[in-house]
């Protein structure tokens, strides 16, 4: 006889019974029929199953206490053996530990015998579902905002997000950036199967139920300038980093705030969905600025983010010394045909003029670039920046007539070009490559245009300097003759000394998610379960449809193949609420008749071609957006995969009001504004629509995000090229539909002066705007006005739109007099009968409700069938007067229009 151990189990709080479970550490066999004692008396009410009282004729109970022993540890599962079933215990059905961050699986060991009860019973699959306690945990919809949980951690199933159980059927999420402090704190509690307790945060409408730890979360508390908190990477730009942080806000890391060590290429290491640790340097109108220095993080905090594993090509330091003449360090931030604008450390901008910078060096200064520049001026104040004048560090003397001697080896520009040389220059030094000083080998006169251009880059040599008396000026002359630069190193004369490229880095691994559980939510899992109950049935009924079935099945598991590749756990996921189901659905099968096999095959075939439509959707869709991404697969996630679309596809307007949709998430107007402007001028003017739908992209922007000026000016712009009365309507839409009534009438105003008044449209639309800002005077006059003003073609299309908008908006007896005057005039447009019935047949239910309004409709059919107009149209009279009865009146007069349809038939004949 194995000695006997005795556990005491933590129950949860719903449990208020004092009983404990049993937990035996045993060598004993499954099989084993050694009979066991314990310490512990058994309640009354309690009924231990040994293995031996179980026979054919007399199966256990649901709710039955039995002894299983431990054959396998699985993820969030244990499996047991008892007789011969398999038995699952998930990790919500055992005792928690004392404390929390220990795994609840920790007492448990493989060959360990429990004491379970018996959840639900699967005959079929030899499948029992147990729990530990008598009571089972709160289904999801028993759980509530505010309530406090025992969850069990399943692991990170997303960069931000680790999944946790809190019930063997429901799943929660913990959202990192708004619950923990630092990146090392949920490292820990990512490990599976860690207890944890937590209040939940929100459930959301398809019942997931995020999680906060404690009783207080990050997101409670007020951000302020020097916290330091976890963000996750949204984008990596060509200039900044934006991160989203706790309670959906974002903020920027600009390139001079990544790194204390300045490096060329900062934001080489940094990728998409990464946490990393940052420090909140502003909180203002541009936003929340972040930065990622060692010295605001401090070392612990610091070594937590991405790493660079080389040395910088050159040492440079961040100078906080702004004084006239300091060589300090920046990024490079705008380029204009004037000016070069480089962001320095503390919110001070360096302003550069392109001449000074000069033709050659202007490579080294392109956006994003490291530059050394020398403050020319004290700082002065523009908004919230100080702004500095400054110049670029260069190592060798300025260039000057002056400074320049024979010998001496410069970069040149072209800027003339005759028969008889070159005429070169650099800044303010100017000068003559003659033609015989042009190559080794002589040049033809007539070569030379041909062999040059103006604006092109070369290297010269000073072969002589001469004073122009007249003038005032240094004449230069200058050899290009390659035998003078054989053994020169032409970079230097190109390029600074400090402008050298640090070593390419890797890009940060961040850390892998675990699988994803994909058999939650469990709806879309037990329909799947019911299918394949119901299958098992009807195969133990009829064998001579197995084979069928059968192959159904392979190919759904051909169809979901890479779905099970490497997730053994999946067989074993939500045991409890699916074999509890299976067992009801089961149990509901066996008692039905028989289906017969035609059913059968008319449901098999349904299913097929089911799936064959979706299989051909799917399909479809991806060669859209095969063809929509032109051979790119990447979808858009940020500035460079738009800009790389839009090579492929210049002329789409889906892809730019996507690219401006981008930077709206990012709130960056004036870039969304500058994408729009782009588009417009990108796209071709032979694409009519295309740019349409730019012009009404911006025409949203600037309502939402602008001025009544800017929105009047850019719309002043886009009548030149597109049809003006589709823009007016266009603009009018948007504004009505924003609520902008006063505005929305100026721009009606404004389109009655240009020409608007002899449209029928634009009055009809007026009319149905009046309607709905319920400005019913005006409405009541503006008919007669049209009337005098329109041609009498296009009367009739006003009046009726005017009938039609009293029956939809208006007064319906005021819509029967307009109507009516309308039939009178016309009584043969049998168009405008149809529409007249469809005015009436519109409020089914006031129908339904009274008969005054039966009969006024029936009179009007009455009329319809009496006109005198063509056989067909008075046919389709009758058929929509059947109708009506059929759905409104009663069998007599159903029999009275049949009765009157012969009569027409018979009397035609």
């Amino acid at each position: 006889m194995v000695e006997k151990v005795k556990k005491t189990a933590t129950k949860p709080t719903t449990v208020t019974s004092t009983k404990k479970v049993i937990t035996k550490p045993t060598t004993i066999s499954p099989k084993s029929t050694t009979t066991s004692t314990t310490t512990k008396s058994i309640p009354k009410n309690e009924k231990i199953v040994n293995k031996k009282e179980i026979n054919e004729n007399d199966k256990f109970k649901i709710g039955n206490k039995i002894e299983v022993c431990v054959k396998e540890i699985r993820d969030f599962e244990v499996i047991t053996t008892f007789e011969d079933y398999i038995g699952k215990l998930h990790v919500c059905n055992i005792p928690l530990p004392d404390k929390e961050g220990e795994s609840v699986l920790n007492s448990i060991k493989k060959g360990n015998t429990l004491n379970c009860f018996i959840v639900s019973i699967e005959p079929t699959a030899k499948i029992i579902t147990l729990t530990m306690f008598e009571q089972l945990k709160p289904q999801s919809k028993q759980f509530k905002v505010g309530q406090q949980v025992d969850a069990i951690v399943y692991g990170l199933t997303s960069v931000n997000e680790i999944t946790c159980w809190i019930s063997p059927t429901q799943i929660g999420t913990i959202e990192i950036i708004s619950n923990f402090k630092n990146i090392s704190q949920f490292k820990s509690l990512k490990e599976k199967n860690t207890f944890v307790k937590c209040l939940i945060k929100s459930i959301g409408i398809d019942n997931k139920i995020y999680l906060s730890i404690g009783k207080e979360s990050i997101s409670n508390e007020k951000m302020k300038v020097g916290d330091i908190m976890i963000g996750l990477i949204k984008e990596v730009g060509n200039l900044s980093i934006k991160v989203q942080l706790y309670n959906n806000l974002s903020g920027e890391v600009r390139l001079i705030d990544l790194n204390d060590e300045l490096r060329t290429n900062p934001l080489s290491i940094y990728k998409t969905d990464t946490l990393i640790m940052v420090c909140v340097k502003s909180i203002g109108k541009e936003g929340i600025l972040l930065s990622t220095y060692k010295s605001l993080l401090g070392l612990k905090t610091w070594e937590m983010n991405p790493k660079y594993k080389h040395q910088r090509s050159v040492k440079r330091s961040i100078t906080t010394d702004f004084t006239v003449g300091a060589q300090v360090w920046g990024f490079v931030i705008e380029k204009t045909q004037q000016i070069i604008r480089v962001e320095l450390k503390g919110q001070l901008i360096a302003i550069l003029q392109v001449e000074d910078v000069g033709p050659f060096l202007l490579s080294s200064c392109d956006v994003g670039r490291l530059v050394r520049v020398v403050i020319s001026s004290e700082p002065t104040i523009e908004g919230s920046l100080q702004v500095v004048k400054a110049h670029l560090h260069v190592d060798k003397t300025a260039l000057t007539p002056k400074t320049i001697e024979v010998n001496d080896i410069i970069p040149l520009e072209i800027i003339s070009i005759k028969n008889y040389g070159l005429f070169v220059k650099n800044k303010k030094v100017s000068g003559l490559a003659h033609i015989s000083e042009l190559d080794d080998e002589p040049v033809d006169p007539e070569q030379i245009d041909k062999l040059y251009s103006v604006g092109e880059f070369v290297l010269g040599k000073c072969i002589g300097k001469e004073k122009n008396k007249e003038k005032g000026k240094t004449i230069f002359k200058f050899t290009l003759k390659p035998e003078h630069f054989q053994s020169i190193d032409m970079e230097q004369y190109l390029k600074c000394n400090w402008d050298q490229e640090d070593p390419i880095e890797e890009i940060y691994q961040p850390l892998k998610p675990t699988k994803i559980i994909s058999t939650l939510p469990i709806k879309s899992f037990l329909t799947q379960l019911s299918d394949l109950t119901t299958t098992i049935n009807n195969n133990n009924k009829n064998k001579n449809k197995l084979e069928t079935i059968k192959e159904q099945e392979e190919e759904e598991e051909e169809e979901q193949v890479e779905n099970k590749q490497d997730n053994d756990d999946d067989e074993f996921k939500s045991t409890s609420l699916i074999n509890s189901i299976l067992s009801k659905k089961r149990k509901e099968i066996n008692d039905d008749e028989q289906i017969d096999e035609d059913e059968i095959t008319d449901s098999k075939k349904k299913q097929k071609t089911e799936k064959n439509k979706n299989k051909n959707k799917l399909e479809q869709e991806i060669q859209e957006r095969e063809d929509l991404l032109a051979n790119n697969n990447v979808a858009p996630e940020g500035p460079q995969d738009f800009e790389r679309m839009i090579l492929g596809t210049p002329n789409s307007s889906y892809i730019w009001i996507k690219f401006m949709s981008y930077y709206l998430g990012l709130s960056e107007i004036n870039k969304a504004r500058e994408i729009g402007e782009r588009a417009i001028k990108k796209i071709i003017p032979t694409q009519v629509l295309e740019q349409r739908n730019i012009w009404i992209a911006m025409y949203n922007l600037e309502n939402l995000y602008g001025t009544p000026d800017s929105l009047l000016k850019l719309f002043q712009r886009s009548i030149q090229y597109q049809d003006p009365k589709t823009m007016y309507l266009t603009i009018i839409n948007i504004l009505e539909n924003t609520g902008k009534f006063e505005r929305t009438e100026e721009y009606f105003k404004m389109l009655f002066k240009k020409d608007g008044k002899h449209s029928a449209k634009v009055w009809c639309r007026y009319g149905e705007f009046l309607l709905k800002c319920n400005n019913i005077e005006v409405f009541n006059s503006i008919l007669s006005r049209a009337l005098e003003i329109l041609p009498k073609k296009k009367q009739i299309k006003v009046i009726n739109k005017f009938a039609q908008l009293e029956y939809k908006l208006g007064d319906i007896e005021r819509g029967r007099t307009i109507f009516e005057g309308l039939v009178s005039n016309y009584p043969n447009r049998t168009d405008i009968w149809n529409i007249y019935l469809d005015m009436e047949l519109r409020d089914k239910e006031s129908i339904k409700s009274s008969k005054e309004l039966k009969e006024k409709i029936r009179m009007l059919f009455n009329r319809t069938i009496a006109l005198k107009v063509s056989d067909r149209n008075i046919k389709q009279f009758f058929k929509r007067f059947l109708q009506f009865e059929k759905e409104f009146g009663s069998n007599f007069t159903t029999n009275e229009v049949k009765k009157l349809a012969i009569k027409f038939v018979e009397s035609n004949n």
